[in-house]
């Protein structure tokens, strides 16, 4: 594990440790194939990035509480729901390095357990009375679905402009991270002001993460446990591409394009429309857009008075661009 990240997360080693017992004491055993699955989730566990911003948020303004575990618990699980399902729609055969569930299982199985977990995540908060974040919950859900098919759309029509990336980002990606720490602010019942804060802090912060994400995918030596590539084979222009592209002539805009539409699985491609990027700087673009957002985090943190959490969230906005994985 990255020696950055063990840092950050040193702050609530405590309390991420209390967090995985709060997860295991809630776990529920339903027999069959559903605690092979479950057990295989468990094993494959990542980092636990959204719950650690929702503790970080909650210590940074107030004392973590049983609701705030509640909210951190309920948000992994909507994430995870949301990886399945996204495995499913990009047909991936490998997530954090191992077989995903739908190659490990079936499609069919793999579209049950998201819709199991989506719900799970909906009724943990139900259960335990947090119906002030329930319409918050749900608008997350929404806006993951429409920034997942807003994508798809574009994937088809090849005329994704910076604009569209950006609200498919947002969508897709800094939405669940922007309410990770309006969870964690509502959990300790900071104020409005402050909860909004937090708010705009967690949509920069993920904004960041994703376009980090998308620029690790033209290195051909990333560590992220996905091929490089992967979103070109899937027809999907990022920012790096869409800065290159609006940036090249009209001839070699039809190249690229044709490219991808029609050889998007040929390696010798792939590197060509990646070599393509780098020529016409749409990797130094996304990079300055990357850390336009995490300076905007880091200002809005720096607000707040001092506290180890509130460093540990700075340094999270500032691993978010240099992160290998």
């Amino acid at each position: 594990m990255d020696v950055i990240f063990e840092n950050i997360k040193k702050t609530i080693a405590a309390e991420l440790a209390q967090f995985r017992q709060f997860c295991k004491a809630e776990h529920t055993s339903f027999g069959f194939m559903f605690d092979d699955i479950s057990q295989y989730m468990f094993a494959s566990e990542g980092k636990l990035l959204r719950p650690i911003i929702i503790l970080l948020s909650a210590k940074m303004n107030g004392e973590i509480c049983k609701k705030t575990y509640i909210a951190a618990h309920s948000m992994e699980i909507l994430h995870t729901a949301t990886l399945i399902h996204d495995d499913i729609v990009d047909g991936a055969e490998i997530r954090r390095g191992i077989p995903t569930i739908q190659s490990q299982w079936s499609p069919q199985i793999a579209v049950l357990i998201g819709d199991y977990l989506l719900a799970k995540a909906l009724y943990i908060i139900t259960k335990n009375k947090m119906y002030d974040v329930i319409p918050i919950a749900t608008e997350v859900v929404k806006h993951l679905c429409e920034g997942e098919l807003f994508q798809i759309q574009k994937s088809i029509t090849m005329d994704t402009t910076e604009e569209d990336y950006l609200d498919v980002i947002y969508k897709k990606t800094a939405s669940l991270i922007s309410v990770c720490t309006r969870f964690g602010a509502i959990s300790v019942d900071a104020g409005n002001e402050v909860i909004e804060q937090m708010t705009e802090i967690g949509r920069n912060i993920g904004m960041a993460f994703q376009i980090r994400d998308d620029i690790l995918d033209f290195d051909k030596n990333n560590k992220t446990g996905k091929t490089y590539g992967n979103d070109l084979r899937e027809h999907k222009l990022t920012l790096p591409l869409i800065y290159a592209l609006k940036n090249s002539t009209e001839d070699e805009q039809k190249t690229i394009i044709e490219k991808l539409k029609n050889n998007s699985k040929n390696p010798h491609f792939i590197d060509d429309i990646i070599e393509f990027a780098y020529r016409h700087e749409g990797i130094v673009y996304a990079e300055k857009k990357m850390k336009h957002f995490c300076r905007q985090a880091i200002k809005l943190l720096e607000e707040f008075p001092q506290s180890d959490a509130r460093n540990s969230l700075i340094m999270l906005a500032e691993y978010t661009a240099i992160r290998k994985i």
